[in-house]
């Protein structure tokens, strides 16, 4: 059997971030910003990179920051400086090499693109729903909010999103956004993916409290399958009087 593959966070990230659960859950202790987080690797050309938000916090304005960097994140920690916001400090003072947006509740469908044509998603699903990616086959619903909820919107608690880039020929590429298992089209153009390899950063800022990362290749095991499939049907609030032992439980809850 072939190695598990875990996606993780880079241990390098800005002062307000603690990483926990062998860095694939990222928290923001204190304040609304200084918290920038990097992928652990660069994305591969049309890999998926998937998180859910697991805890939302009042009292900010703004939502989570998502995009793609071709700045090394051991670079920037060796400059003595990780910034202290997405937005301006990277997204705009790197134009050409940072390409970050902020994920808002309008965000669903939010770029233009023709609807009369399939999304880039849409043309990579195969049999059974599930979606040929980078990395392989992932199923649809993984890409899908993991409570049966269909208002949730894009910055809610249990809202999955997730960023990817496709290939338009051999030295450009478009970015898009995944958002609870829609594509969002093609948000940004051009990008010179051949240049320097890509980075995901994320700024878990303002109202975005905790974001985990759900892991969508390799071979999970058969403890978390279970869990994805039983939550994916019921509410946190159904697991208390499932027929279930205490510690159970709590790991449907993430508590253990």
């Amino acid at each position: 059997m072939s190695p598990v593959t875990v996606t993780r966070f880079h241990r390098f990230h800005g002062e307000n971030i603690v990483l926990s659960e062998d860095n694939t859950v990222a928290y923001r202790k204190e304040s609304f910003a200084n918290a920038l987080t990097f992928s652990e690797k660069p994305l591969q050309p049309k890999e998926i990179f998937l998180v859910e938000i697991e805890q939302n916090e009042t009292g900010w304005s703004g939502h989570m920051r998502l995009g793609l960097t071709q700045l090394d994140p051991h670079t920037i920690h060796e400059s003595g400086i990780i910034p202290k916001y997405a937005l301006p400090d990277l997204g705009l003072k790197n134009i050409g090499s940072s390409w970050i947006y902020g994920i808002s509740k309008a965000c669903n469908r939010v770029f233009q693109y023709n609807h009369n044509r399939l999304t880039s998603l849409d043309m990579l699903i195969g049999e059974n729903n599930t979606v040929r990616t980078g990395k392989g086959h992932v199923s649809l619903h993984m890409l899908r909010p993991s409570k049966p909820n269909l208002g949730i919107s894009a910055t809610d608690t249990f809202s999955r999103v997730g960023i990817m880039y496709i290939p338009t020929n051999d030295r450009e590429a478009n970015m898009h956004y995944i958002i609870n298992g829609e594509d969002q089209g093609a948000c940004v153009k051009h990008i010179p993916y051949r240049e320097a390899p890509l980075h995901v950063v994320i700024d878990v800022y303002g109202t975005t409290k905790k974001i985990r990362i759900i892991q969508l290749y390799g071979v999970p095991t058969l403890q978390s399958a279970c869990r994805d499939a039983i939550l994916q049907h019921i509410t946190n609030k159904a697991v208390s009087s499932l027929p279930l032992p205490k510690l159970l439980k709590e790991y449907l809850l993430y508590k253990s």
